[in-house]
């Protein structure tokens, strides 16, 4: 039986020394075939290379276009920017158009002490001077200020065209005595408007005023918590435990005559004769009992 077993364990242990070099050398192939194939069609090289230049050369061009638009944007927005300065120029030209310099009287902007006057005396004779109706600030694309009168009317009626007379009034009149009483009739203000603003103040101490009016004597009464003399007991509710508040009957009393007696205790069960006997009368290592 024992060689049984050990023919049996041997060849266990062969097998799996078989099975474990067999995985071994499958490892090994899937190892080199998995490296193969994905060298050779998932990671090549020479595609991913290919790649990586045509990369390059499509990013310079989104590069060359951003830039390209963005100096489209800026130009643009300088356009704006200089369409809207104009137009604030022009506003304000038309605006100040009582400045401009006359035959007779030289304007704030052509002065005699220049040899050539300033560019807004150029604007303020070639503008148009502003008219007297309202004018509004109006936020337009450029930011600038816009006419009211050069905004699209809202249709209306014409202002040609009257409206009719009112209908006249019909029906009962007050007497002119009515209408002076109601007129002039006295004020009665609301409970608010007509109480004093410090009225309860003046309450409160008025109410303190009766409350001294009518006292006794002049010490206020204090709690016991707030007292700063101590409570004094009184003489029939103080014992030697100190004052009891609940009254007369003590929690603890005790009578201290009981106390001294000359009677010996007495026991309840009687003494054993022979433990009565311990310790009297012994010799040498033992007990005589007698």
């Amino acid at each position: 039986m024992g060689r049984t077993y050990c023919r049996i364990r041997i060849r266990n242990l062969v097998m799996i020394m078989g099975m474990n070099l067999h995985n071994a050398m499958a490892v090994r192939i899937q190892k080199r075939w998995r490296g193969f194939y994905v060298r050779k069609y998932v990671h090549n090289f020479h595609a991913r290379k290919r790649y990586l230049e045509g990369l390059i050369i499509k990013n310079q061009i989104v590069r060359s276009e951003l830039d390209e638009f963005r100096e489209q944007q800026l130009s643009e927005y300088k356009r704006n920017q200089q369409i809207a300065h104009e137009k604030k120029l022009q506003f304000e030209a038309r605006k100040n158009h009582y400045l401009v310099s006359t035959h007779q009287i030289a304007g704030i902007y052509n002065s005699p002490f220049r040899e050539f006057p300033q560019e807004m005396e150029f604007r303020l004779r070639a503008a148009k001077p502003l008219s007297h109706r309202k004018v509004i600030p109006v936020q337009d694309d450029f930011s600038g200020m816009v006419d009211v009168a050069s905004l699209p009317q809202k249709p209306g009626p014409s202002k040609a065209t009257l409206p009719p007379l009112p209908e006249p009034i019909k029906g009962p009149f007050r007497t002119p005595a009515e209408v002076q009483a109601q007129r002039y009739k006295p004020l009665h203000p609301s409970v608010r408007v007509a109480t004093d603003f410090e009225c309860l103040e003046k309450a409160r101490e008025s109410i303190k005023q009766e409350e001294w009016r009518l006292r006794i004597h002049d010490t206020p009464f204090m709690p016991f918590s707030k007292r700063k003399a101590p409570y004094n007991p009184l003489l029939h509710t103080s014992t030697e435990y100190g004052h009891l508040p609940y009254g007369t009957k003590y929690f603890r009393e005790e009578d201290k005559s009981r106390r001294i007696s000359k009677d010996r205790m007495r026991t309840l069960v009687s003494p054993i004769p022979i433990f009565e006997q311990f310790g009297r009368t012994f010799s040498k290592g033992s007990v005589v009992l007698q």
